[in-house]
């Protein structure tokens, strides 16, 4: 049983003998149970972050990485003692537990999670390599090291990682989520949308995969199911105003404007700095005729984002619908300076040709 009375030395000891173990959830344990004694202790927290990322707990993997690598605010007034850099604290632990246990696997997949914590993706393929090869029957550091692959976009590697850790582990829908992204990104479509329907069947759920799905569907022009699958992600996670804007797309596409329109209010209800919902707004209120309301959500667009050059470009076509031609020119110019895409510069200067201006 763990208290909040033992020593560092003590909860050090146990974590040793957990991670040789692959302990994974009573690593965690004891990393909670040493913050709490020692709350500044930056290997208490490492102890969370590994154990939460066993979990599939991201959002507090994540808090925690933020609270390890963050300075503290300070009190002016007081005299402060200079905070070690805690890379220099948690890497040279688990260095030196792969040091005393060199055949370890746990060691080395504890070492790899700590280099991937500090920012040191190709030490961390190395240490999960390694520990991949002392227990092949380990999904974990498959898994791992395909994060790893697929923060640095090597994602031919980074699938053939995911799909081994789906053959050790194939109930575990982390992992299919994850071989799925990487499909989705190298635009395998129906491969990432048949590993999302398999995570659902293991996490039906979980928004986020309904909403991984929903993206795939739309990008194969299969709107019905696409809507189906950001409808779903909605109701489990009403507060999430990225599903409500990509569901709003979807109706913009099939010209079902009105419910664009609710899509797009809500995602901004929930994410008042939400530029492109504005933007989107103000399209449909363009195409509609209705030239005040564009220009008033065009406003609003480029307030928020002011290098975005499709708001710019919709608000210069308000503006000269408005009768503003002077203002309408200066925004179109701007529209063509920041866009990107040849396909919507063409577009952009059109329109500044049609009104006797000539771009070079």
């Amino acid at each position: 049983m763990l208290t909040a009375c033992m020593g560092s030395s003590a909860y050090s000891d146990q974590a040793r003998a957990l991670i040789l173990a692959k302990q994974w959830d009573q690593l965690l344990e004891i990393g909670r149970a040493w913050s709490q004694a020692e709350p500044t202790d930056p290997i208490a927290r490492l102890f969370i972050i590994a154990g939460t990322l066993f979990q599939g707990n991201y959002r507090e993997a994540h808090e925690q990485h933020d609270l390890l690598f963050t300075e503290p605010d300070h009190d002016p007034s007081a005299t402060q003692v200079p905070r070690q850099d805690p890379r220099e604290v948690i890497h040279p632990f688990a260095e030196r537990l792969v040091r005393e246990s060199p055949s370890s696997s746990g060691a080395r997949l504890f070492l790899g999670m700590t280099l991937t914590q500090i920012g040191d993706l190709e030490g961390a393929i190395r240490e999960y390599k390694e520990s991949a090869r002392l227990d092949p029957n380990d999904a974990y550091a498959h898994y791992f090291h395909g994060q790893a692959l697929h923060a640095l976009d090597r994602l031919d590697m980074a699938i053939r990682e995911y799909r081994e850790a789906v053959k050790l582990a194939p109930q575990d829908g982390r992992m299919r989520l994850n071989l799925g992204s990487a499909y989705y990104e190298q635009g395998i479509l129906e491969s990432a949308i048949a590993q999302y329907r398999e995570a659902l069947k293991l996490n039906p759920s979980d928004p986020f995969i309904h909403y991984n799905l929903g993206v795939a569907l739309a990008d194969q022009g299969r709107l019905e199911p696409a809507i189906a699958a950001y409808k779903e992600a909605a109701r489990l996670n009403p507060k999430d105003a990225l599903v409500r804007y990509a569901l709003g797309v979807v109706y913009e596409t099939k010209n079902r404007l009105n419910e664009a329109i609710t899509e797009f209010e809500t995602a901004l209800q929930l994410a008042p700095a939400l530029a492109a919902a504005y933007a989107k707004l103000g399209w449909i209120y363009y195409k509609q005729n209705k030239v005040p309301q564009a220009v008033e959500a065009f406003v609003k667009a480029v307030h928020l984002d002011d290098d975005d050059a499709q708001a710019l470009h919709g608000l210069g076509l308000a503006k000269l619908a408005s009768g503003k031609k002077d203002e309408a020119v200066d925004l179109l110019k701007q529209a063509y300076q920041k866009e990107e895409r040849e396909d919507k510069k063409r577009l952009i200067r059109g329109a500044l040709v049609r009104m006797g201006v000539v771009i070079s």
